[in-house]
């Protein structure tokens, strides 16, 4: 009896020992998937970490450079400073691709590879790395991939803006009709030939809402740079001359040449009629030329206070050719006057349509200022990740 009984405990003993290995192994593979589950976690955030950053750091480079290959060198630089489980990424120049992000009527946005504008960058990391407690676990590594999108919306945006001589006129509808201290002077031809008062014409109201402008750029921090066109029409009469339009400014990120400028044409005798069309080429062959960034959106400022009267009058058919041709959305303001009421204001409207811009009728400063003021808050500026 005895001896059946120590048998008995021995099989006992025997039986819990293969549990307690049993449970062991069980605790080892649970062990095991717990900390490679936890490690494959933070491999896929650092490798994240180190695409984020070689995105934003491309798409920064890109724009101060316009060079698509410093930029990739550049994001290869910098994800290399970010360690993937102890490693260093080698992110291969392949995998940073260079396109064009829009976003669709609820604000996401779509990464297209070689579109232009160039504002976005999308790159690819891939790492592969060995797991722990390799005997548990039924492969010996982990392989993650990571893609990052970054889009910074840059702009190149031109202003065209009327300074022909109905640009001296006060506020009113009226033509002819000048602030009360120009009118003073009874000459007429003085007076036409007199600059714009600074108490009350349409020039000094618009040299406030561009600065007020220039003001919300600055404050937004936006990626802009600036251009100034003005236009009226070939005209000389003794030392007095007009250009159908004029450069004033060209695409710059220094805003204080705008302000400076418009000054400067306020402290002269506006002349001449409109040529809108002058005032649009010179703005297209600016924000496709050579200062011209392949990085931006590039956006036209139109406002007149008139009527062409020479040049092409049909300015919808100009601003839809700009659209198609150049990708340049045409924002139109008509500052009272002749161009807001009628078939001239119908025009304009269609040319904001066509343009696929704003459309705004600005009768007195303070709503001139609001419509710039629109425009500026409209402009994009997004950095996103994918």
């Amino acid at each position: 009896m005895k001896k059946n009984g120590r048998k008995r405990q021995a099989s006992r003993r025997g039986g819990i020992a293969v549990m307690v290995a049993a449970v062991i192994a069980m605790l080892l593979i649970l062990a095991a998937f717990a900390v490679n589950v936890a490690f494959m976690q933070l491999v896929r955030e650092q490798l994240r970490i180190a695409c984020d950053s070689a995105s934003k750091a491309a798409l920064v480079n890109l724009g101060a450079t316009q060079n698509e290959s410093a930029a990739i060198a550049f994001a290869q630089s910098v994800s290399e400073h970010n360690l993937v489980a102890g490693k260093t990424p080698q992110i291969a120049a392949s995998n940073i691709v260079f396109g064009s992000a829009v976003a669709d009527s609820y604000g996401a946005y779509t990464f297209t590879p070689g579109a232009t504008p160039l504002n976005s960058v999308q790159v690819t990391g891939t790492v592969t790395r060995p797991l722990f407690l390799q005997t548990f676990v039924p492969v010996g590594s982990f392989t993650s991939s990571q893609v990052s999108v970054a889009t910074r919306i840059s702009h190149d945006v031109c202003l065209v803006l009327d300074r022909s001589a109905s640009m001296a006129f006060d506020l009113s509808s009226s033509e002819f009709s000048y602030p009360a201290d120009v009118s003073a002077l009874g000459n007429p031809l003085q007076i036409y030939f007199t600059p714009p008062s600074a108490n009350g014409s349409r020039w000094q109201a618009l040299t406030v809402a561009v600065d007020s402008f220039i003001a919300t750029l600055q404050a937004r921090n936006l990626d802009v740079h600036v251009a100034l066109v003005t236009y009226a029409e070939d005209f000389s009469f003794g030392t007095f001359s007009a250009a159908d339009a004029s450069l004033d400014v060209p695409l710059t990120s220094n805003f204080t040449l705008v302000g400076s400028t418009m000054d400067a044409w306020g402290r002269q005798a506006l002349v001449g009629n409109t040529n809108i069309e002058a005032g649009l080429s010179m703005a297209v062959a600016e924000l496709t030329g050579g200062r011209a960034r392949t990085t931006a959106d590039r956006t036209i400022i139109l406002l007149t206070d008139g009527v062409p009267t020479t040049g092409n009058s049909d300015i919808a058919s100009l601003t839809l050719n700009d659209r198609l041709s150049s990708q340049i959305v045409t924002h139109v303001i008509t500052f009272g006057a002749q161009a807001s009421s009628g078939a001239y204001q119908s025009m304009m409207m269609n040319a904001a349509d066509n343009g696929n811009g704003m459309y705004f009728n600005a009768p007195t400063a303070t709503q001139l200022q609001q419509a710039f003021q629109k425009i500026a808050d409209s402009l994009p500026a997004v950095l996103i990740k994918q």
